[in-house]
């Protein structure tokens, strides 16, 4: 997992844009549209970011591509539940924002209130060059384990804006597999986009234009 440091004003300026018409939706932190696979396991959040839940999933016959234990308001729930006030900012977000930096897909576009998380998994499933950006309140973290060093690297959130990158490789490239778990104490917004290969990271064509589109948003966001 990288790190990408917003240094493009106009970038930082249209993430904001995106954050703060987020909050100023009424009741953007509804129960209503809270969302999680076991109700009970809704103030174990760290537990399922935790060692221990990861040694439990590692040791699984199937592999975690999707998170099996979760808290949070992805926006398809906030639309089923309130479309006129959330289908334009959907759309905004998941589809025009894509567009505007060149991805392909939107792999996420999710708010975490207060205790939200996401426990460890891998994405095999939704495989491609991924690019993440964060707004949080500064209480928050993404962690990842690093296999070859068989250690958790925890990336504490900052107030604000912050940006990730990483190659998601599919349950044929297990060398590429990134468990990861995210965490929020406080408030915080997460977006996904994909620049999709063909499935396997080999340098062919489709894949060397995919880590192309990547790389120049990169170099866009960290211009100033």
């Amino acid at each position: 997992m990288s790190e990408v440091v917003i240094r493009n004003p106009q970038f930082m300026d249209r993430l904001n844009e995106i954050s703060d018409e987020f909050f100023t939706h009424k009741d953007y932190d509804n129960k209503k549209y809270w969302t999680y696979r076991i109700e009970e396991d809704i103030d174990q959040g760290e537990y399922f970011c935790s060692r221990e839940y990861l040694e439990e999933c590692l040791q699984r016959d199937k592999l975690v591509g999707a998170p099996d234990r979760y808290f949070g308001q992805p926006i398809a729930k906030m639309c089923k539940v309130e479309s006129e006030e959330w289908d334009p900012y959907k759309q905004k977000v998941k589809f025009d924002f894509a567009q505007e930096i060149g991805a392909h897909t939107s792999a996420l576009l999710t708010y975490y209130p207060p205790g939200g998380y996401v426990g460890w998994h891998t994405n095999f499933d939704a495989n491609a060059y991924q690019i993440l950006f964060t707004w949080s309140d500064g209480n928050g973290y993404f962690r990842y384990y690093d296999k070859e060093k068989d250690e958790i690297i925890t990336l504490p959130d900052v107030k604000g804006w912050q940006c990730r990158h990483y190659y998601f490789g599919s349950d044929e490239e297990p060398e590429n597999l990134c468990w990861h778990s995210a965490y929020s104490g406080g408030e915080r917004i997460t977006l996904a986009y994909k620049f999709v290969n063909n499935g396997v990271a080999n340098g062919d064509t489709k894949d060397q234009q995919a880590k192309l589109m990547r790389d120049m948003l990169i170099e866009e966001i960290e211009s100033v």
